[in-house]
């Protein structure tokens, strides 16, 4: 904690590098639509770290001249996950302050996401929506007129950089490219990184309002690309350790989880996983 994190500084540049070579790869024919969708998905997941690292200001730590470099990475990716910046810093602060106390936690709303296919779909595009609209809906009369035009920007880009791209290209394939390759990263976003770890949402105690969800052995070689997440318990016990040190952080305290009963579960079968 408070030390400058360069990983999520390299990891904010290769997602938008390889975000902007994706496509302009599928607009060249040199990639088939079907791995584009696929990279564009894996990218929209990954660009929601460098902006939940930026939101927590975990990336300039305890360097403060450095907090421009903290903001602008999460500027540059907040674009490509449709999240707008100076909304979800609001957004998750709340979160985080109540965490699954329905009526104050705004993530609550995703309790339901689990009841089949239709509340599934519906729960997460409300999800989206309501990251787009948090900072207007319960903070616009406290903002400042910068803090508003930097909001009214943020959705202004996102929104007119994919009309651009359309406009140019003129393809159905690009129309589905940017609709289906955002809604699978966003929606595997939303459920593995905010639904799944807080089930069944009847705790708030500190050490139980989340967990950590431990991989099969055959699993692990994938882990990387839950970039940590799948261990939220140490997120929220310590939201100001960068997502990259969470693994390490959760092996040295994880007899002092288990006295507290912090939820230790395999990722799929949600039952206890012993030491």
């Amino acid at each position: 904690m408070g030390e400058f994190a360069w990983p999520t500084v390299l990891l904010t540049m290769l997602v938008v590098g390889a975000f902007i070579a994706n496509l302009a790869l599928f607009i060249a024919g040199v990639v088939p639509w079907w791995l584009a969708t696929l990279v564009y998905a894996a990218l929209t997941y990954m660009a929601y770290t460098p902006l939940h690292e930026a939101t927590h200001a975990n990336i300039h730590g305890d360097h403060a001249s450095l907090k421009w470099l903290n903001d602008a990475c999460g500027f540059v990716v907040a674009p490509i996950i449709m999240i707008p910046y100076a909304s979800h810093t609001v957004e998750h602060f709340t979160h985080h302050r109540y965490t699954n106390q329905q009526g104050k936690d705004p993530d609550y709303m995703l309790h339901k996401m689990g009841d089949g296919w239709w509340a599934f779909l519906v729960t997460g595009l409300r999800f989206f929506w309501l990251q787009n609209r948090f900072l207007y809906a319960t903070r616009w009369h406290k903002v400042s007129g910068r803090e508003r035009l930097i909001y009214l920007g943020e959705i202004a880009f996102s929104v007119s950089w994919r009309i651009a791209l359309v406009a140019w290209v003129a393809t159905p394939a690009i129309v589905a490219l940017l609709i289906v390759g955002y809604f699978l990263g966003g929606f595997f976003t939303a459920y593995w990184f905010a639904y799944r770890p807080h089930l069944p949402y009847r705790d708030a105690e500190r050490y139980r309002n989340t967990c950590s969800m431990i991989m099969p052995r055959w699993m692990k070689p994938f882990e990387w690309f839950w970039l940590g997440q799948n261990l939220h318990s140490i997120h929220h016990l310590f939201p100001r350790v960068p997502f990259y040190r969470y693994h390490a952080v959760h092996r040295e305290i994880e007899p002092i989880l288990r006295a507290e009963q912090t939820p230790i579960i395999g990722i799929f079968s949600r039952e206890p996983v012993e030491p």
